[in-house]
């Protein structure tokens, strides 16, 4: 009897076992789907009062896509003081009446980003020390994991600001490429910067960079009392203030290698302020150039 039921039970675990195995699997539930993620960055310049009597900011937006789906679709949109223009060429379309400027992106690819925007603007005028509210807002009509992140502003105060650009050479407007022997020998780059803003530089930072085989063979010399570091790589020299319209050029003495014939090669420099510069990244670099060609006879 014992041994009869023993019989059973195991034949019909079997059977459980063997229609547990024949039963179909239920689906696993699908994740959720990808979604695109809008991010906004917004910079811009304080607010030049010109000597033209405009007062111009210039605005700098970036976007990027930081989801895992597209946003075929992104636009942004800014939001104006009242009485601002767009000042040059935007792919942005303003309605000057709401103080709204509107324009596409086009698609920005998951992890991807749109062409960094840069926009000239012409705020109304107004005394120095005037604060203004810039802001900008991308949207897409994809679905987004957030859209915290979708709108940023900025603050422009208005004033009168150090521009300072730098010339591969005197303030003539033409430089020229610099010939010198396959030999190499010595050189005399010279760099003269400018403030095309119209307030005062607080000071001039100018470093000359030295390229790989170079050998600096002199103080730099100038038309001002620069205070110089001289090392194997750079040059970097302080200068005093600097009135709106001055120059002050500095020459660095070196001796460059000998090369190839019909190479060339640059030597880069850099000016910036401690202070306050309206622009910071418009003519602030400069190569002096030179090309290794056969002497003359």
């Amino acid at each position: 009897m014992t041994s009869q039921r023993i019989l059973r039970t195991g034949t019909t675990l079997l059977c459980l076992a063997a229609a547990a195995t024949l039963a179909p699997t239920a689906p696993a539930l699908a994740g959720p789907a990808p979604r695109a993620d809008l991010r906004i960055g917004l910079s811009t310049t304080e607010t030049q009062l010109d000597s033209y009597g405009r007062a111009v900011a210039v605005v700098r937006a970036t976007v990027d896509n930081v989801g895992a789906a597209a946003a075929d679709d992104a636009t942004i949109s800014f939001r104006l003081p009242a009485g601002t223009t767009i000042a040059g060429e935007t792919l942005l379309r303003c309605d000057y009446a709401t103080s709204v400027c509107t324009g596409s992106l086009g698609p920005v690819p998951a992890g991807g980003s749109a062409e960094p925007l840069r926009v000239y603007l012409a705020l109304p005028m107004a005394p120095a020390g005037t604060v203004a509210t810039i802001d900008a807002t991308v949207s897409t009509t994809a679905r987004e994991v957030t859209r915290t992140n979708n709108t940023a502003a900025v603050r422009t105060t208005y004033g009168r600001y150090a521009d300072l650009s730098l010339y591969p050479g005197a303030d003539t407007g033409v430089w020229a490429e610099t010939d010198i022997s396959p030999d190499g020998g010595p050189i005399q780059p010279l760099f003269t910067a400018k403030n095309n803003g119209t307030g005062p530089a607080a000071d001039v930072r100018l470093v000359v960079e030295v390229p790989p085989g170079f050998t600096v063979t002199g103080p730099p010399t100038g038309d001002t009392a620069w205070q110089c570091d001289v090392s194997a790589t750079q040059v970097a020299c302080v200068a005093g203030p600097l009135d709106p319209a001055a120059t002050v050029a500095l020459t660095v003495p070196m001796t460059a290698p000998a090369g190839n014939l019909d190479d060339r090669f640059s030597v880069p420099a850099r000016v910036t302020t401690s202070g306050v510069e309206w622009r910071d990244d418009n003519g602030n670099d400069a190569t002096a150039d030179y090309h290794y060609v056969t002497p003359q006879a």
